[in-house]
Formats: structure tokens, sequence, C-alpha cells
């Protein structure tokens, strides 16, 4: 697996498990307790509604560093997240993530009990997909007979970065030729390639992405050109910007689903006016046009 599906991997951990634990430094040692998380994978940040009155609050106040422990029981994934975090006095922010559930607790997400935590992700240390507690018990027993090692299946640990990668030198280029309307000539899945590049960001799991309109080279299957096509960057060689015809750029008004975080779009002047290309993760990243 790639570090963007490692992460996604992750972010999907996240997701699903609907309590996990956190730690936070108390004046009598380290103490974890049981919170919900809002997870926002796009700006990746995990969120929790939570009470000005509780300790964990004064001790993020002194100390920020935390640590999230979710386990996915079903999917036998254990994952460990160190991370920082912060108190918020938000009420407008509770408001969007509020669950009916919360009501429970307070008067609504305006009560003035009510704050929110910003935790923003370090490091992941994630063990996934150990084997099946009936396989499990077979081992072991065996293992106990013949003393030998037990083979509980591939158990996979990753530790991860959750910093956003930058941008690579390929997604540099790419989002150069788009800003200046200049052509790409590269191999793709063993084929030449000749084409504009129109709209480049990331797919869901952080890949980089790109669409364009090919006007000439190779293609799979029978696919007549120039038709839009849609490149994932990391699977890309040989590339080259070069000075030619702009085409189909300004006739691009279906929806795409490639690159669902846009950091630019040949057609969206306001995403050609950076001076440099956004990182996966980055809040100015915009979703997918349209129409």
């Amino acid at each position: 697996m790639t570090e963007h599906d490692n992460i996604a991997r992750v972010w999907d951990i996240i997701e699903t498990v609907r309590v996990c634990m956190l730690t936070t430094h108390s004046a009598a040692g380290l103490r974890a307790r049981p919170v919900e998380p809002r997870p926002d994978r796009a700006d990746g940040l995990i969120w929790f509604v939570t009470d000005l009155r509780s300790g964990k609050e004064h001790e993020i106040e002194t100390e920020d560093d935390v640590c999230l422990v979710f386990i996915d029981a079903k999917a036998k994934a254990y994952l460990s997240i160190t991370a920082r975090a912060e108190v918020r006095r938000d009420h407008a922010k509770a408001a969007e993530i509020w669950k009916k559930t919360d009501n429970i607790w307070w008067s609504g997400p305006d009560d003035p009990n009510v704050c929110v935590l910003r935790v923003t992700p370090i490091t992941a240390e994630l063990w996934d997909g150990p084997a099946s507690k009936a396989v499990a018990a077979y081992e072991l027993a065996k293992a106990r007979l013949t003393g030998e090692k037990p083979n509980l299946g591939e158990n996979r640990k990753v530790t991860l970065s959750m910093s956003p990668p930058m941008p690579s030198e390929i997604y540099r280029l790419v989002w150069d030729a788009v800003r200046r309307h200049r052509q790409l000539t590269f191999s793709y899945h063993g084929r030449q390639r000749e084409a504009c590049p129109t709209v480049l960001g990331y797919s869901k799991g952080g890949s980089e992405m790109l669409v364009a309109y090919q006007v000439a080279g190779e293609t799979s299957g029978d696919a007549q050109l120039p038709a839009w096509r849609s490149f994932k960057l990391d699977e890309v060689s040989d590339i080259r910007s070069r000075s030619g015809d702009w085409h189909g750029g300004t006739s691009h008004k279906s929806p795409q689903a490639a690159v669902q975080f846009v950091d630019v779009d040949a057609n969206i002047p306001e995403t050609l006016a950076r001076d440099e290309p956004l990182p996966f993760g980055s809040p100015e990243l915009q979703p997918p046009r349209r129409s």
C-alpha cells in the first residue's frame, strides 16, 4: 500500500469508530476518557463537542499534547494517534458538528458550558488485520503443543506522519502548466499521451490527480481522441510541458469525479492566482465544479 492508501485507511477507521479514548496530561499523570470524534478528513482535523467544566479542558490548556486510541473490533484494527489539541469556545462550530445525542448532556450548541476540541493529528500508528478469533485460538493451541511460534496471519503495523505531504515535483510541473495553459507530453500505463491539463488536485484518499483534455497520442482500448481523461500522477513518467494550442479547457463544463479536492482549475481564475500549489488537507482546496 502507498502512503496515501495508509493515510486513507487511518481516516476510514477514524470515521468508522464511534467512540475513542482521549489521553491527556493531568497533575496526577496521564488520564484517558472516552470521547466521540467528529472527523474532518478534508481539513485533516478531528473535532469533539465537550464541556468547559470538564477537567480535560483545563489539562489541554496547560499541556496540548494528547493521544487518541481507536479500536475497530470488527476489522481487528487498532489505531493510536499522537496529536495536539486546542480548546475553542466556538458555538458556531459546535452547531456545525452537533448530534441529537448531544442534547442529553447540554441544552443545545449555544449552552454556555459547551465548547469544542480541535485536534490536529501528527503521527499515527496502525495495527491492521490480525487473524480471526477461530484461527488465533487454533494457532495458540497448536503453539502450546508444538512449541512453535503461532501463525496469526498478516498483522500489518504502519507508522505514519499525518502532516500533509508536500506536492511532488511532477505535481508542481503540472500545476505550472495548468496556470500557464501549456500542453503536456507524458507516458501513462506504457502509452504516450499529449494533453492540455485542466483540473489538478487530489482524490478523496489524497492521491495526486489530473483531469486533462487528451488531444493526441495513444489510449487504452478503442477510446477515440480528443477526449477528457483522468490520470494518477504517481503513475505518470517522462513528463514535459510545451507551448502549443490550448484545447478543451473553456468547454469543460461536465461533472468530473477524479479530483475531489481541487487545487487549480483552468476555468476558475481565483485558483490560478496563488504563488504555490496546495498540499492535500489544505482548507483552501475546493470541491469539484459540478456545472
